[in-house]
């Protein structure tokens, strides 16, 4: 079943719940933790979590969720949330099974009315197996607020010279294309940003480590853009 998204449904990604590295590369996450009388940054970002997302409220994390020793975070954040398998995730996504109040999206959800079209000329172009088979191409695109809204991990048109998910993301970069989106919410590239106005990143230190609507993300997109 397809997780219904619409614009009271809370955003985030790369929570990284227990990785230790990226509290090096991100320094704004230990930053903002010890401003705020923390020595533990993801018992910070929990607590952001669960003041701002309800017991009820739908969440979709977008990717990178935890590392070991992060698991036990998880099971006290508040809402009824979903994963999108992140690059990170899919060696780890499975454990989520023994949690009731998580979903996991793998592959391709196009909850839009031509998506049967739409498939049937990704699978003409790169294959179906090709697409049904590879474990980093995740997203979903549904019609919200007025736009057509691409959910995913990776940021569409923007990477590295040389990037070991290529393959994947020239898919999700043609996917983005025949589908005629309009916006991108994406993670994975933390405090950095695209130059594509049609992208806009809900990487935790994007958002102040605090879940927001995508209600509030649209409305902060559109402002950004004059639109």
């Amino acid at each position: 079943m397809d997780f219904v998204i619409n614009e009271n449904t809370f955003l985030i990604s790369d929570s990284h719940f227990g990785h230790k590295a990226v509290l090096q590369r991100e320094p704004s996450r230990f930053k903002s933790a010890r401003a705020n009388g923390y020595d533990d940054f993801y018992a910070f970002h929990k607590d952001l979590w669960n003041k701002a997302v309800g017991k009820k409220d739908r969440i979709l994390h977008l990717g990178d969720l935890y590392y070991p020793g992060g698991f036990h975070y998880l099971k006290e954040l508040r809402g009824k949330k979903q994963l999108l398998v992140g690059n990170n995730d899919v060696t780890r996504f499975t454990k989520l099974q023994a949690l009731k109040s998580w979903q996991v999206q793998r592959g391709l959800s196009l909850q839009i009315p031509n998506a049967k079209a739409i498939r049937k000329k990704l699978y003409e172009k790169y294959g179906k197996m090709m697409i049904k088979d590879d474990v980093y191409l995740n997203a979903i695109i549904a019609d919200c607020g007025g736009e057509r809204i691409m959910f995913s991990h990776f940021p569409v048109f923007h990477r590295k010279a040389h990037d070991r998910f290529a393959k994947s993301r020239e898919s999700l970069d043609t996917l983005f294309a025949l589908a005629d989106c309009s916006l991108n919410i994406h993670g994975h590239i933390h405090s950095r940003d695209t130059n594509y106005s049609f992208c806009f990143n809900v990487s935790c230190e994007r958002l102040g480590f605090e879940p927001k609507t995508l209600g509030e993300i649209l409305r902060l997109w559109r402002e950004k853009n004059r639109i």
